[in-house]
């Protein structure tokens, strides 16, 4: 499920003669990272091949990570 970064709480206002949007920080930080992870060049491609791997079943359950790893 995508989760919005529209804000739900920002006000438009005007700044002596300049326009300016206020918001809570939280949405600010929310979207600042939002705008950082859409902007790389490498997180699509990685999507897509983890996509690639559950569709094709090339995955371990945490069960088996756990093993793996000698943490059971």
């Amino acid at each position: 499920m995508k989760r919005s970064t529209a804000p739900k709480t920002a006000k438009a206002g005007v700044l002596g003669k300049l326009p300016v949007v206020i918001l809570p920080l939280e949405d600010y930080q929310r979207m600042a990272e939002d705008l950082e992870m859409f902007s790389s060049k490498t997180l699509p491609r990685r999507i897509e091949k983890a996509r690639k791997e559950v569709r094709t079943g090339r995955v371990l359950t945490l069960a088996e990570v756990k093993k793996k790893l000698r943490l059971l």
